[in-house]
C-alpha cells in the first residue's frame, strides 16, 4: 500500500478555527478513504508558526524525511499550510517532485498526480499570494491615510512621551477613539538636556560621556549609548512645527500633509513611512522623499532652529567620524570583560615601538573610557602581555586535558542515558496514542449503531475525554522530541570541545589570529580582568 504523510500548521496556539487536531482528523479521513497508510512518525504539525517562511521545525523534519523517501504522498488541509510565499511553495513542490512524492490539498482538491492538478495548484497559489499582497497594500494605504491626520499609530513611543487615547465623535455622532502622544515631563527634561549638550559639546562621544558621568539614564533606566542618543537627536517628533521647519522638510521633498500656514509654531510633527520594515532583520531607512510628515496633536519641544542646527552638525560629524582601532589584533577581544563593572573591554592603540615597528595596544574598559573614569576606574591592560599570559595559562590548564576530557565523557554518558530514557518514553507515549485512537475508532462505531439512543451522549463524552488525553500526549511527545534534539546538540558541542583540546598544542602556534580566536572561543566562555588578576571561565 502507498504511504502518506500529513503536514498541518496553525499560526497561533488557540482552539479556535482550523485547529491542529481538526486538520489532522480531516487529512486522516481523506487518507483512509483512499486506502493510504499514515504512520505515526509521518505526522508533522507546527503550531504557533507563521506561513511567511519555511523556518519551522516540523516542516523541516518533513522535508528531511521526504529526501529520505519515507513517504509517497504528502497530504495537507490547505495550500497555505505549506507556505504563504509562492517562492517557498514552488521550492517545496520542486523538492517533492524531485523525489517522486505526490501532493494533495484537501480544501482546494488538488492532486499533483495529474498534470492538470499541478497546473491548477500553482495558479491557485499565485492568486492566494496576490490576494494577500493586495490586502497588505490596502492596510498600508489606510495606515498612511490615517498618518495624515497627525494621530499616533502605535509602536514604541519616543523618549519623553506616552500614548494616550482621545475620545471623539465622527460626523454620524458615533463615539470613536484615537491616540496622541502625551508628554512625560521628566523624560522631556532629559531630551532638552541632550539637545543642549550636543550643541555645546559637538560630539556624540562627549555627549555619551556627559550622560555617564552625570548618571543620566534612558526611559528604561539604562545608560545612554551613542546610537540611542543619535536616534533622539534625529527624531523630528521633538521639533516645533513653524515655517522654518517647513522649509527644511520641504528642501528634502518630504510628503508634507499640511499647508505651510498650519505650521503655527505650537505643535510638533510626526513622521511616518521612515523605514522599510523587514521581519527578522533590522529596518532599513527609506529615502527622505518617501517620508510622510504631519502636524501632530502634541506640543513641539525643541525650537526648530535648534533642531535643524543639530541635524546639520550630525551630518557634518558623520563625514569626519573617526574609526575605532581594529580589534582583530587583540587575541582576547570579544572574550575579555572588566571584572569591576562587567562591561566589555576593547582594543585601544598606543605609540609605535621604535625597535620592532609594532604598535602597542591595550585592553580598555568601555565604561571607564566612555565615562572618562567616573563610572569605572579599572586599570588598562597591556595587550601583548595579556594575550601571552592568558594563552600560557590556558595551555597549562589544558595540559591536564585528560581530566577535562574525563569530565566531558561523564557528561556525554549522562546525555546518552537521558536520550535512551527519552526514546523509551516517546515509544510509550506513541503506544498510548495508538491505543487511544483504537478506542476512539471503536466508540465511533458504537455511536454509529446507537445514534438515537440515550447512550450516544455518553459515548460522545468518552470520545472527547480520550481525544483531550491524546492532545496532551501529542504535546508531551513534541516536548520529548525537543529535549532529544537539545541533548544531541549538546553531545556535538562536547565532541567539538574535545577536538579543540586535542588540536590545541598541535595547531595553536601555527595558525593566524582569527583562527586562534575561534579556537580559544570554543573552550573559554569569557575572561574577567580584576586589576591584577584574571578569572578564566571555561564552558561548563
Amino acid at each position: 500500500m502507498t504511504t502518506a504523510a500529513i503536514y498541518v500548521r496553525k499560526s497561533k496556539f488557540t482552539g479556535k478555527g482550523e485547529s491542529i487536531k481538526n486538520q489532522i482528523d480531516m487529512c486522516k479521513q481523506y487518507a483512509r478513504g483512499r486506502n493510504l497508510i499514515v504512520r505515526k512518525d509521518l505526522l508533522y504539525f507546527d503550531e504557533g508558526f507563521s506561513g511567511g517562511n519555511t523556518d519551522r521545525p516540523e516542516f523541516q523534519r518533513m522535508l528531511n524525511d521526504a529526501k529520505k523517501e519515507k513517504f509517497d504522498i504528502l497530504i495537507c488541509y490547505r495550500l497555505d499550510r505549506i507556505s504563504r510565499s509562492i517562492t517557498d511553495f514552488s521550492a517545496t513542490m520542486d523538492l517533492l517532485q524531485q523525489y517522486n512524492i505526490s501532493f494533495i490539498s484537501i480544501r482546494e482538491q488538488f492532486d499533483t498526480t495529474t498534470p492538470m492538478g499541478r497546473a491548477m495548484m500553482y495558479i491557485a497559489s499565485v492568486f492566494a499570494q496576490l490576494e494577500r499582497e493586495t490586502i497588505a497594500e490596502r492596510i498600508r494605504d489606510n495606515m498612511l491615510q490615517l498618518a495624515r491626520t497627525g494621530r499616533w499609530l502605535g509602536g514604541v513611543t519616543p523618549t519623553g512621551f506616552e500614548s494616550k487615547p482621545i475620545i471623539y465623535y465622527d460626523v454620524d455622532m458615533k463615539e470613536r477613539k484615537m491616540y496622541k502622544l502625551s508628554p512625560v515631563n521628566n523624560e522631556l527634561e532629559t531630551v532638552k538636556t541632550i539637545f543642549d549638550k550636543y550643541l555645546e559639546l559637538k560630539s556624540l562621544s562627549k555627549l555619551e560621556t556627559y550622560c555617564l558621568q552625570n548618571n543620566i539614564k534612558s526611559k528604561n533606566n539604562n545608560d545612554f549609548k551613542k546610537n540611542t542618543l543619535k536616534n533622539i537627536l534625529n527624531n523630528p517628533v521633538y521639533a516645533v512645527a513653524d515655517n522654518e521647519l517647513y522649509d527644511y522638510l520641504n528642501r528634502y521633498n518630504m510628503d508634507i500633509t499640511n499647508d505651510k500656514s498650519e505650521f503655527d509654531g505650537s505643535h510638533g510633527v510626526l513622521v511616518y513611512n521612515k523605514n522599510i520594515e523587514t521581519k527578522g532583520k533590522s529596518n532599513r531607512p527609506r529615502n527622505k522623499e518617501e517620508w510622510i510628515v504631519a502636524i501632530a496633536n502634541h506640543k513641539g519641544i525643541i525650537p526648530s532652529r535648534q533642531w535643524i542646527e543639530v541635524q546639520n552638525l550630525l551630518k557634518k560629524n558623520k563625514k569626519k567620524s573617526p574609526r575605532h582601532g581594529n580589534s582583530s589584533k587583540g587575541l582576547l577581544s570579544g572574550l575579555i570583560k572588566c571584572g569591576k563593572c562587567n562591561q566589555p573591554m576593547r582594543i585601544k592603540y598606543g605609540h609605535i615601538n621604535p625597535k620592532t615597528g609594532e604598535r602597542y595596544y591595550y585592553y580598555v574598559c568601555t565604561l571607564k573610557e566612555s565615562s572618562r573614569g567616573v563610572r569605572c576606574k579599572s586599570s588598562n591592560l597591556k595587550g601583548i602581555t595579556a594575550d601571552q599570559l592568558i594563552i600560557e595559562r590556558v595551555k597549562d590548564l589544558l595540559q591536564d586535558n585528560n581530566n577535562i576530557i574525563k569530565h566531558i565523557n561523564i557528561y556525554r554518558k549522562q546525555l546518552i542515558k537521558k536520550n535512551i530514557k527519552n526514546k523509551h518514553r516517546q515509544n510509550e507515549i506513541r503506544k498510548k496514542i495508538s491505543q487511544n485512537e483504537s478506542k476512539i475508532a471503536n466508540l465511533i462505531k458504537q455511536l454509529y449503531n446507537n445514534q438515537n439512543s440515550r447512550a450516544s451522549k455518553y459515548i460522545i463524552k468518552e470520545i472527547e475525554k480520550i481525544d483531550k488525553e491524546n492532545l496532551k500526549l501529542f504535546e508531551n511527545l513534541d516536548n520529548k522530541s525537543n529535549d532529544l534534539d537539545d541533548n544531541v546538540s549538546n553531545q556535538r558541542q562536547y565532541s567539538a570541545i574535545r577536538k579543540s583540546l586535542s588540536d590545541w598544542d598541535n595547531l595553536f602556534d601555527k595558525i593566524d589570529i582569527e583562527t586562534k580566536k575561534n579556537l580559544l572561543g570554543k573552550v573559554v566562555e569569557n575572561i574577567l580582568w580584576f586589576d591584577g588578576y584574571f578569572e578564566i571561565n571555561f564552558f561548563n
